[in-house]
């Protein structure tokens, strides 16, 4: 049976078997969850026929939208044609070299290697492992704790969970790895520090300075951040990025800059650490890489984060069977091209002031929204209450337009369009965002 032709055939309880990602399945007991059959351009397609302007890029994935499968399809045949598989242990293919130099061109220009992995938490973890022996082959064993800010998210597996400040994310898997400490967020509205000073004072990347001294020096390797916070939708104040990493410098502090969410194109350059000047050692980065037309993902990093490894003749003792598939690897060669060849980098960079304008009118137009904030093709809303963000992104969907519910640090509602988007789709997405606010405050 094929299931894209013969999908009625299927039994109507076949969803009962299937469970899903971050999903409460008693609500689909009964009831089938949306079934996506098809995409066009920025839209997703159920099985009903309805179209849906997907608002949220498949989780901050689709980048150049859902129109270029057989373009990727004909490379990705053509890769299993001649190699379907060989693991990338202490091996490569062709498609990994050429990927990997590709990724080179594209990253900051201290960045100078790059593992891949298979997804996001994956290249977290890698990262993790890799800053414990960039120390470790030094003689530095007591440096393994890392600063990581509260709200953030830096998925799901444990030792990436850790590094997560989002209580409601890590309660139910404590206790975690004791090695992390938590510190304020960029949140300027809501921080205790300067939200009456009529903007920030940069107190927030002062915290993380406190932190390394109050856990000394030696023991801190690295500090890492979301250059744009998911949880919350936090970007940070201008200069915040130069002060962390002066902070770093300072200390023998490894900047890790997660870039899962933010990284090609999200937000108008094809590494956000590098538009907001972190000037990070390391950098993760997933999702964007195969636009979702395969999993993947990867760290980058800097000679001197490697070089006391090779020094010391050690081995890199971490590393994932996938990693590095030769099929992703050729899926994300060619998505980079059409990136190249749509402009999409382009797009993010002539549209975003359109896009923030549209949600800055969407919270003036209800007094259910609090403020909007965000940068480059991701923007959010945020609610009075969280009781309001699971309606008002219901009635968001009837009107045909997906968009994220976010309670995890504050009540929000998260859109980051595909980055071919339009203004007409902005506009789209604008509209349904009033309307949603208007039927559920009525």
């Amino acid at each position: 049976m094929n299931p894209l032709t013969d999908f009625a055939a299927l039994p109507a309880d076949a969803h009962k078997g299937e469970w899903l990602n971050w999903s409460k399945m008693a609500d689909f007991e009964n009831q089938s969850p949306p079934v996506i059959v098809t995409g066009e351009g920025v839209y997703a397609i159920e099985s009903n026929g309805n179209r849906l302007l997907d608002g949220v890029s498949g989780l901050f994935t689709t980048q150049i939208g859902y129109s270029h499968g057989a373009e990727i399809g004909k490379a990705a045949a053509a890769q299993l044609e001649t190699l379907s598989f060989y693991p990338n242990w202490a091996a490569t293919h062709p498609s990994a070299l050429a990927l990997t130099d590709r990724i080179l061109g594209l990253a900051p220009d201290r960045m100078a290697r790059v593992l891949l992995t298979s997804g996001g938490s994956e290249s977290v973890e890698s990262a993790l492992k890799l800053v414990r022996q960039h120390f470790l082959a030094q003689g530095h064993g007591l440096k393994r704790k890392i600063i990581a800010r509260r709200g953030a998210y830096h998925g799901c597996t444990m030792g990436a969970l850790s590094l997560t400040g989002i209580p409601l994310s890590r309660v139910p898997f404590e206790p975690l790895d004791p090695n992390v400490r938590h510190v304020v967020n960029t949140h300027q509205r809501s921080c205790l520090f300067c939200h009456d000073k009529g903007g920030c004072t940069l107190t927030c990347a002062d915290a993380i300075e406190q932190a390394i001294l109050a856990e000394g020096p030696d023991t801190v390797a690295a500090v890492v951040v979301e250059p744009i916070q998911n949880g919350g939708g936090l970007p940070p104040a201008d200069g915040y990025g130069a002060k962390v990493r002066e902070i770093c410098d300072r200390y023998g502090v490894l900047l890790w800059c997660d870039e899962v969410i933010t990284g090609f194109g999200r937000v108008g350059g094809w590494f956000a650490s590098d538009r907001l000047g972190f000037n990070a050692d390391i950098c993760t980065f997933a999702k964007g890489i195969t636009s979702g037309y395969a999993p993947g993902g990867g760290v980058i990093f800097t000679e001197a984060v490697g070089a006391p490894l090779i020094n010391a003749e050690a081995m890199y003792a971490h590393g994932f069977t996938f990693g590095g598939h030769p099929l992703t690897c050729a899926v994300a060669l060619t998505n980079l091209d059409i990136m190249e060849r749509l402009g999409v980098i382009e797009n993010v960079l002539a549209n975003e002031d359109y896009y923030a304008a549209a949600m800055a009118d969407v919270a003036a137009s209800s007094e259910l929204v609090v403020e909007a904030r965000g940068k480059g093709f991701y923007h959010s809303l945020e609610l009075t209450d969280n009781a309001l963000t699971a309606p008002v992104a219901g009635a968001t969907r009837k009107r045909g337009v997906i968009v994220r519910p976010d309670v995890r640090v504050k009540p929000m509602i998260v859109t980051a369009m595909p980055l071919i988007s339009e203004r007409s789709h902005i506009d789209e997405l604008a509209d349904a965002l009033k309307a949603a606010l208007v039927d559920v405050k009525g």
